[in-house]
């Protein structure tokens, strides 16, 4: 998988606070709504997918969705990928998915991929990965109960996980509940990053998507988020 590098001096960050109203703020002044943001954070994760796996036609791809989010941008890129010939299936983490998730629920179970509760493999394909749609930035630490087990779960499975944004259970501004959250092979976050993605180790490979949030929302920032994606949609932030 071959991304265009960027060193994390040229690299914007925001909270997630700032970036939840970034969000609002383009629905708001520029009439960009979260079903748009979703639609593209999926297809790019769809894109980010195919590039790991070298292509996905007859390849298992196993998506994990919580209630957020995450599980939205996740459920896109279910969609994106069963037309391109992978064999996806969807394990719900956390009962059904809400929002605009649920929508793009009905749509993935009416083209005929499976979903279901969680169901992880106990061996892996070499071909296999799974997608952590799990959790988002919007957590409460220390997770418990179906969260913590849900994670524990997906750490001692043996496929590959990419992270969807984060990886679930990271507080991603402060990095805290780095030793107990999902540990990823590769996260792809979405928009710009945040903080803690600087140090965490959990992350494994660090990407950033452009999901068409316009710069003029990061303030000062917005020269260097406009030059960020000038070689791609997605690119690889690589140690300085």
């Amino acid at each position: 998988m071959s991304w265009p590098g960027v060193p994390w001096e040229r690299v914007p960050v925001v909270s997630s606070p700032a970036m939840r109203a970034a969000d609002q703020q383009a629905s708001a002044r520029y009439h960009i709504t979260s079903a748009q943001l979703m639609e593209i954070a999926g297809f790019q994760l769809a894109r980010f997918v195919e590039a790991f796996l070298g292509g996905v036609r007859g390849q298992e791809v196993l998506i994990v969705v919580g209630g957020g989010n995450n599980g939205g941008d996740a459920l896109v890129a279910a969609r994106h990928l069963h037309g391109r010939g992978s064999a996806v299936s969807i394990n719900l983490a956390s009962g059904a998915a809400r929002g605009l998730g649920a929508d793009h629920l009905r749509t993935a179970q009416a083209l005929g991929i499976p979903a279901r509760p969680l169901q992880l493999p106990s061996s892996g394909r070499p071909d296999a990965v799974v997608i952590d749609g799990i959790l988002g930035t919007g957590i409460r630490l220390p997770l418990q109960g179906p969260a913590a087990e849900t994670i524990r779960a997906l750490n001692a499975q043996p496929a590959p996980v990419l992270a969807v944004d984060v990886p679930s259970g990271l507080e991603a501004d402060t990095g805290e509940g780095a030793d107990h959250c999902v540990r990823a092979a590769a996260t792809l976050t979405l928009g710009l990053p945040k903080p803690a993605l600087r140090s965490a180790q959990a992350t494994g490979r660090l990407y950033v998507a452009d999901i068409g949030l316009p710069p003029e929302l990061f303030g000062d920032q917005a020269e260097a988020a406009s030059r960020l994606f000038e070689d791609d949609t997605i690119v690889e932030i690589i140690p300085s």
